[in-house]
């Protein structure tokens, strides 16, 4: 049996029907955390994007399947990547109100991805200050606290709403395939024979 982490969320519906395309028919169960599907020995849970890395890293779900910005973000490292699913795609942004890239030394930049957003300022050799935010982040350089954010962005409409601009891309993002180490031993043909099917797709 083998265990599967999906996210909550906007590219649920993807993955959905990558499986339901690789002949994997979900049974969900809205009273249930973890439902079956049409392959007796493949179950599912619904958990929340962030914590899928800690899930499968504890080896709580043997496989997980997360959008590139979690793992970016993550300390957990007790899983291999090992497979870009190509979808829920987007990018990782520079964006702001009325700033240039090259007015990014002493300025102030609010994200979700502080750790992305540091990688970003290092290999440019940039000193700026990073705030942490939870919440939607396109409200920062409106209300001043910031003069520019790194976000994710799919259309740019969002952005364009809200009198932003994108600046620069800094990372692509899509949708992955993690399996934790020890499983992918204990379990490693099951896993293997899972994944062949949804690259067939």
């Amino acid at each position: 049996m083998i265990l599967i982490g999906l996210p909550k969320g906007r590219i649920y519906k993807e993955i959905r029907q990558l499986l339901e395309n690789s002949g994997i028919h979900l049974k969900e169960d809205k009273r249930k955390l973890i439902f079956g599907s049409s392959e007796k020995n493949i179950q599912f849970s619904i958990l929340r994007g962030w914590d899928i890395p800690k899930f499968v890293s504890y080896g709580a779900v043997d496989i997980g399947i997360v959008g590139k910005d979690v793992l970016l973000e993550t300390e957990e490292e007790n899983f291999f990547e090992v497979l870009d699913l190509e979808i829920g795609k987007c990018r990782l942004s520079l964006a702001a109100k009325e700033k240039k890239v090259s007015e990014l030394a002493g300025s102030t930049i609010a994200s979700k991805f502080p750790k992305e957003t540091n990688n970003f300022l290092s290999e440019n050799f940039i000193d700026a200050e990073i705030i942490e935010l939870k919440g939607s982040i396109e409200i920062a350089p409106i209300l001043g606290i910031s003069d520019y954010i790194v976000d994710l962005v799919n259309t740019g409409n969002t952005l364009k709403e809200n009198g932003l601009k994108e600046l620069k891309v800094i990372k692509e993002i899509s949708t992955r395939l993690i399996v934790n180490k020890s499983k992918f031993r204990t379990k490693n043909k099951e896993i293997k024979k899972f994944i062949q099917r949804i690259k067939s797709d």
